[in-house]
């Protein structure tokens, strides 16, 4: 047997050591927390301990238990009103992570794998992360309020608003159209399409004539937007990204979409001024209703420690 073949089969060997450990790490769990009736197990408890740190959070059991609670309450109030993540948004986020670490989705499974975390343990995450910001984006809808009062009080505070400076960028819209309710791999093969398209793109004048020799691809123009218009994570996508450049592909409603950024300007705007401290002002009622939005949930639910 060859060295790269013996090589391989270590490898391979190793992973699948690794997964037999999680499966069997999960069939030995015991149940530590019911929740409305939903239990949370050991297994559940020490897979999120390994997660934490991921992203920043202190990890240990009586952290990743608590994250465990507020995750089940917040699923369980998201079903009561009908709100719901698909398993290809998932997995897309999924994707995307694995992206900004430079690696595919195998590779991201394998690495996590060596951590003893399984990849479905990073999916019920970003399930509920994905899942929270709708419902409280909901809420924000009902009850959210900035009042003028409030925005004037703010710019008076930074200042001149002449002094803030608002960029206004010139886009393109290019969407690799993916039928309603196509498999995951579909979205996976038009992901891979849009990105091969991304490394060749010859600039906006040129970007209809590339469009034209792939299937399903429709391209237009999608007018002008400041600083203040951009928001969430496209509109830090289209920021980030060079004049004659375009964003990485996203999953959208329609397909894979992605932005080509045309051309972008920056110029003073008392206006623009206005809207960029009212958004902001915006996330920080975002996140306070966010919290008082857990309290509640947390308050009327029925927790059970083992």
């Amino acid at each position: 047997m060859s060295v790269a073949l013996r090589s391989f089969a270590i490898i391979a060997t190793v992973l699948t050591t690794l997964t037999a450990w999680i499966a069997l790490a999960a069939a030995q769990s015991s149940i530590r927390v019911i929740v409305n009736g939903a239990i949370i197990t050991s297994y559940d408890i020490g897979q999120r301990a390994r997660l934490l740190p991921l992203f920043g959070n202190k990890g240990g059991e009586k952290a990743a238990t608590e994250e465990l609670i507020d995750e089940v309450i917040k699923l369980q109030e998201a079903r009561k009103r009908a709100i719901a993540v698909s398993d290809a948004q998932v997995d897309a986020a999924f994707e995307n992570l694995g992206k900004e670490r430079k690696v595919n989705v195998k590779q991201m499974t394998q690495e996590l794998g060596r951590m003893g975390i399984a990849a479905e343990t990073m999916k019920r995450w970003i399930k509920a992360q994905m899942t929270w910001q709708q419902m409280v984006q909901a809420r924000v809808r009902r009850e959210g309020q900035v009042k003028s009062a409030d925005i004037m009080s703010a710019m008076l505070q930074k200042g001149s608003p002449d002094d803030i400076t608002v960029t206004e960028y010139v886009l393109q819209q290019i969407i690799f159209v993916v039928p309603s309710g196509s498999s995951a791999n579909a979205f996976a093969q038009r992901r891979r399409e849009a990105e091969g398209f991304r490394q060749r793109f010859p600039g906006c004048e040129q970007s209809l004539a590339l469009a034209k020799n792939l299937k399903g691809v429709v391209v237009r123009d999608a007018g002008r937007r400041d600083t203040t218009q951009l928001r969430g994570a496209q509109g830090d996508e289209i920021k980030g990204t060079e004049e004659g450049k375009t964003t990485r592909p996203i999953q959208s409603e329609n397909g894979i979409e992605l932005y080509a950024v045309c051309s972008k300007r920056d110029f003073r705007s008392n206006a623009g001024a206005r809207t960029e401290i009212e958004s902001q002002l915006r996330l920080e009622q975002a996140k306070t209703l966010g919290q008082d939005y857990m309290k509640e949930l947390r308050d009327a639910a029925v927790i059970q420690r083992r």
